[in-house]
């Protein structure tokens, strides 16, 4: 959800800050004060695109800022966690356009791409305005939408695997029916075969051989440096010196020249033993040029085997592996086409299987969509609308034998259509708001943001808008732009868009109402004054929609 909301000369206003809540938050004010500026700048925030045209006049830069708590989106935290950003804070991000029409954003300060935050925020947030051409309109989804209502995660998981393991199984028949092979073919492939069957590269030999190679190309000098050192310690008498020296000391009548003698003593034998060690080591160091050859050759029929069959030698041995497939495939045509049938149609049956269980729980639960969804638009007074699923069949694929669509009838005799042939304006968005009760959930999208959704409606049908909205913001942030006072008077909280034309520039504003104040906007909307009697109108209104809206 957003909590903070910064706008720096953008369009009509020159500074604001916002903070906002969880729940329902209505902002409503003249036509023409700049309601939608703030939801737009919103959509910034979300990736929206922006020219200069949206800097206020005699600024430079226009400058966007929303502070989000992500906390209960674990899709918006794993993009964070992949991006690097700290998912356990709030997520600020910051939308900065330019006079020349360049644009940067912000995730905490760092620079990042637009992409990534529209894909951080297309599950945060969700705008709708009227005239919007909305994901739940469109039947490529509707088939996703059912199944995130149903939430059977796993049938689907499991549906989706089954049927990728069929279609490539199916593309490998149907490439081999495709391929004409002939005895020149076998030829090469058995070339290359014997290639590497001639060389027989083994698992991990060329790591091992590499470090002998390079033990062995430094042999001179390793020997040469061990060879001086041993001249040091032997033919220079520095171990006998010691010896000696430690006999010098050892003069009983002293006790602290016996310690030292003796500590004398004890690192020479320790630098005896050292000597030996060296010694040994350099004998270790006794490599003949065959071998050296050997290991040098071995190395370049394997790296050659690499440039030919890849970068390694389980490369190597998986291509001799297909090499051979494909000789038997060439020698055993009739019967790998067999075979490759039958793997096919197990695959197939397999993923039928799965796709018909699927299929039973989305017929069985269609039914309770249907329902729930025909109550809320009934809710919203649509009292004759019929809501169905339908399903048809398809092509398999990973949404398995069936074809999802959601068809809506508005009106008594009327047929079922598709939901983006609703005619009338103010029958969609009930509609939409409707469908988003339900699906937001299930998306778990964090605000929705509805933008004069509830134009062209009255009376109980804007009460019954604005009370469907307080319910979805139970599972949700919700903000309204709204021109109804019905709509007003179920909101937690309402914020207030003013406009203020000064010399030389208009400039709008908003803030959040009180009690009274609230009482006063509401009457003003619903009458244009805020007389006794029409304050007297709102506070009933206010106080009915209120106990109504606690009650969703």
């Amino acid at each position: 959800m957003i909590t903070n909301l910064t706008i720096h000369n953008y369009i009509l206003i020159e500074h604001l800050e916002l903070s906002f809540k969880e729940g329902f938050s209505v902002f409503t004010g003249e036509t023409g004060a700049g309601k939608s500026i703030m939801i737009d700048a919103i959509g910034l925030l979300c990736g929206d695109r922006a020219t200069s045209s949206v800097i206020r006049k005699g600024a430079d830069k226009a400058i966007i800022e929303g502070q989000f708590d992500l906390s209960k989106n674990e899709k918006a935290k794993y993009i964070l966690n992949e991006a690097g950003i700290d998912e356990t804070e709030d997520v600020i991000i910051t939308r900065e356009i330019t006079s020349d029409s360049k644009s940067s954003v912000r995730i905490n300060h760092r620079l990042f791409s637009l992409s990534l935050v529209r894909n951080l925020m297309a599950s945060e947030i969700d705008i709708h305005s009227q005239h919007d051409n909305q994901y739940l309109l469109n039947n490529q989804y509707h088939c996703s939408l059912l199944d995130e209502y149903i939430m059977h995660q796993k049938d689907l998981d499991e549906m989706k695997q089954s049927y990728l393991e069929y279609a490539k199984l199916k593309k490998e028949l149907e490439s081999a029916l495709q391929t004409d092979y002939n005895e020149d073919d076998i030829q090469f492939f058995q070339y290359e075969i014997d290639e590497i069957n001639e060389i027989a590269p083994e698992i991990g030999e060329d790591e091992e051989l590499e470090q002998k190679q390079k033990k062995m190309v430094s042999f001179e000098k390793i020997l040469e440096k061990t060879n001086e050192a041993i001249m040091l310690l032997e033919e220079q008498s520095a171990v006998d010196n010691l010896y000696e020296a430690s006999k010098i000391l050892s003069f009983k009548d002293d006790d602290e020249m016996m310690k030292l003698s003796e500590d004398l003593q004890e690192k020479y034998y320790e630098l005896q033993d050292i000597l030996e060690m060296i010694k040994d080591y350099r004998s270790s160091l006794e490599f003949d040029e065959q071998e050296i050859n050997d290991v040098q050759k071995r190395l370049f029929d394997l790296n050659r085997l690499k440039r030919k069959h890849g970068n390694s030698i389980k490369s190597i041995l998986a291509k001799r592996e297909e090499l051979q497939e494909n000789i038997d495939r060439i020698n055993h045509r009739q019967e790998y086409l067999e075979k490759m049938e039958k793997r096919v149609n197990v695959a197939y049956k397999e993923f039928e299987k799965i796709a018909l269980k699927v299929s039973e729980v989305r017929h069985r639960k269609a039914l309770e969509l249907e329902n729930e969804i025909t109550t809320h638009l009934q809710d919203l007074m649509l009292p004759n609308a019929q809501f169905k699923v339908t399903f048809s069949a398809t092509k398999p694929s990973s949404q398995g034998l069936e074809a999802v669509e959601f068809r809506i009838s508005m009106n008594k005799g009327e047929d079922l259509r598709e939901l983006a042939k609703v005619a009338s304006g103010g029958e969609l968005s009930r509609l939409m708001l409707g469908l988003k009760t339900i699906f937001t959930k299930y998306q778990k999208i964090q605000t929705v943001i509805f933008d004069e959704i509830d134009t062209g409606v009255s009376g109980n049908v804007a009460t019954a808008i604005g009370l469907k909205m307080a319910a979805l913001s139970k599972d949700a942030q919700v903000f309204s732009v709204t021109h109804l006072a019905q709509v007003a008077a179920c909101a937690q909280y309402h914020y207030f868009v003013s406009k203020n034309d000064e010399s030389e520039h208009t400039s709008s504003q908003i803030h959040e109402l009180n009690h009274d104040q609230r009482i006063e906007q509401i009457a003003l909307i619903a009458t244009g004054s805020i007389s006794e009697n029409a304050l007297i109108a709102a506070k009933e209104l206010f106080e009915k929609n209120q106990k109504l809206a606690l009650n969703q």
